[in-house]
């Protein structure tokens, strides 16, 4: 049956009603229908005096760590549409889906890979979940697939170049640890896919990188207590007690304890002085970011987490082993680790909200393996 364009867009918008009614009756039934008195971080954001008076750690810094999500809410509390915050963020949620489709059809996947993976996102719990909380995690996905619409389409226009900038503006401004994602995207587009690398952007780059990640190491990386984070408290909570905590890793803290939060220079001298130790601790840190196993959860969270990295993980191998590597892929994959590398030395609070945005870049990669695979087993049963 033919459909035309007006038909499809209807299936479209009918389709996502559909999908909303679904995920939000299962919020509701499974949390309290009051969703700010369960709203994550709402202390940040929610009636305040002014702009400057979110608090994170005891000081007013929420206006630039969070800035975006801090005039989003705001702009609501303005215009009384507080109360539909979870709305507007699956109204954004779902544009910014179907640009996503746009951008991976922009970027030569084909359609259905495209559909799969934009299906992936939609309808994913994990993600679902933070949709529903007030929190800047679930508006974080949606900024990254309308920037990655916008690197597609950089290059056809002026002002996709200008909106460009804008939403890469945002996005960065979301969140203080999508900074290396947001820098992975800038240095593939204006480093990494030229032949002849011009060393005009590559400077320009690193002076970003620099002046950025110093504003990082100042109001974003010293939001935890440095002794929680080299104690392993977050990972003994969640249930991974298997590196010992000896006198030589508490005469490294008493030594290396140059701050009292979590800084790079206490991280650095604890890493010089007791590599061992370190690279135990941030090695299983970075395997609880990559598999998202939680031995605090239930068998049922442990078994669809893990199954879901498992699943993207094989796709992914598979296109890596039958396609060529590109560029392109390096900056997908590229964007993905980063994504979970800068919050090693974070609290791995075990909800996955730090490195949940990441799976946009491999989805794409995933599922045009197992359309290799799929393409594979046709063939074979075709003769």
């Amino acid at each position: 049956m033919y459909l035309n364009d007006s038909q499809k867009k209807f299936l479209l918008i009918f389709g996502y009603f559909i999908l909303y009614y679904i995920s939000s009756t299962y919020m509701y039934n499974r949390h309290d229908p009051h969703v700010f008195e369960i709203s994550y971080d709402s202390g940040r954001y929610l009636n305040l005096e002014s702009f400057f008076d979110g608090v994170v750690s005891g000081t007013k810094n929420a206006w630039h760590i969070y800035f975006t999500y801090t005039v989003f809410i705001r702009t609501l509390e303005s215009v009384n549409l507080i109360n539909y915050y979870t709305e507007v963020q699956y109204v954004i949620f779902y544009l910014s889906s179907y640009l996503f489709y746009k951008s991976l059809i922009n970027f030569n996947f084909s359609k259905i890979t495209s559909i799969l993976s934009t299906i992936f996102i939609v309808c994913n719990p994990f993600i679902v979940f933070w949709i529903h909380t007030l929190n800047h995690a679930g508006i974080s996905i949606s900024l990254f697939m309308i920037s990655f619409f916008f690197l597609s389409k950089y290059d056809l226009s002026n002002i996709f170049k200008v909106l460009f900038f804008i939403f890469i503006f945002l996005t960065l401004k979301n969140d203080g640890k999508v900074f290396f994602t947001v820098f992975i995207m800038l240095f593939y587009k204006f480093f990494l896919v030229y032949d002849t690398k011009p060393i005009i952007n590559f400077l320009v780059l690193s002076i970003f990188f620099i002046l950025y990640f110093w504003y990082l190491s100042i109001f974003a990386v010293t939001l935890e207590p440095f002794a929680i984070i080299y104690l392993q408290t977050d990972l003994i909570y969640n249930g991974f007690n298997f590196i010992t905590i000896d006198d030589e890793v508490m005469k490294t803290l008493n030594k290396c304890l140059i701050y009292e939060f979590n800084s790079l220079h206490n991280h650095f001298c604890a890493l010089l002085d007791n590599p061992l130790y370190s690279l135990k601790v941030y090695a299983l840190r970075l395997f609880t970011l990559l598999s998202w196993l939680n031995l605090k959860l239930s068998f049922k969270y442990n078994f669809f987490a893990v199954g879901m990295m498992v699943f993207l993980y094989f796709g992914l191998f598979l296109d890596l082993f039958k396609n060529k590597f590109t560029r392109f892929k390096f900056f997908l994959i590229s964007a993905y680790l980063l994504t979970c590398i800068i919050v090693i030395p974070y609290i791995a609070s075990g909800d996955q909200k730090q490195v949940i945005y990441g799976l946009i870049f491999i989805t794409p990669l995933s599922f045009s393996g197992y359309e290799i695979l799929y393409k594979y087993f046709k063939m074979k049963l075709r003769g």
